[in-house]
């Protein structure tokens, strides 16, 4: 996904802007991601992750190195996961349901909010002949695409993503489905991983989901 963007003509400067923003860009995306999570569990009765010093904006304390060297590589990763005892939530599905989504919630706002900017500074600015509007359009441009990659990835019904999370508020317990998933979820994400690589898979949906947010600008703007 970084490397996309490199072109022969650029200078040292500009690729260096480009890494330092797509850095800024994962950490903001994976950090606020987690740091959703452990807030909703504090809220909804759990202080695990509170006191495990998780309830953070300490990139340090979210990273986990394959999740950041898949985004990298593959544009798809993830950080790691927040602890909770779901044993303390006031109500366990209304609980386990906030907590799952707060972080692709979060998530989709970030997208939401990034794109605006990327939009704005797109076609409303000379950006090409400064340096630094450049910069600026890359880093909305990157937080916008990973977040919403992001938001994707978890929302997929695969443990331990929040999505299947989200999955065990609304139906039985130890249904069919969940066992299965559960037993094969190493083999499920190495396919959804591959077949995103090698045929588009979740980046189709993130660019349709860009695409309307483009649109809605456009027809705001």
């Amino acid at each position: 996904m970084l490397f996309s963007i490199f072109q022969s003509d650029m200078t040292g400067l500009e690729i260096m802007l480009a890494i330092v923003a797509f850095g800024l860009a994962i950490m903001i995306a994976l950090v606020f991601h987690e740091w959703a999570h452990a807030f909703a569990a504090y809220k909804s009765g759990d202080p695990t992750a509170k006191m495990m010093g998780r309830m953070t904006l300490n990139p340090a304390k979210h990273v986990e190195p394959l999740g950041l060297f898949s985004f990298i590589f593959i544009g798809i990763g993830w950080a790691k996961p927040v602890p909770v005892n779901p044993f303390n939530y006031r109500n366990f599905r209304r609980g386990n349901f906030w907590v799952s989504i707060a972080g692709v919630l979060t998530n989709f706002i970030f997208g939401f909010v990034f794109s605006l900017g990327f939009f704005m500074i797109t076609n409303f600015t000379n950006y090409v002949e400064n340096v630094w509007l450049w910069a600026l359009a890359i880093f909305f441009m990157f937080s916008m695409v990973i977040n919403i990659s992001l938001m994707i990835f978890n929302l997929l019904p695969i443990p331990p993503l929040d999505g299947y999370n989200m999955l065990r508020s609304i139906t039985k317990p130890n249904n069919s489905y969940m066992q299965w998933a559960r037993d094969n979820a190493h083999w499920l994400l190495i396919v959804v991983l591959l077949v995103s690589m090698f045929s588009g898979g979740i980046f189709l949906l993130r660019d349709g989901i860009i695409s309307l947010f483009n649109m809605l600008w456009g027809a705001i703007f």
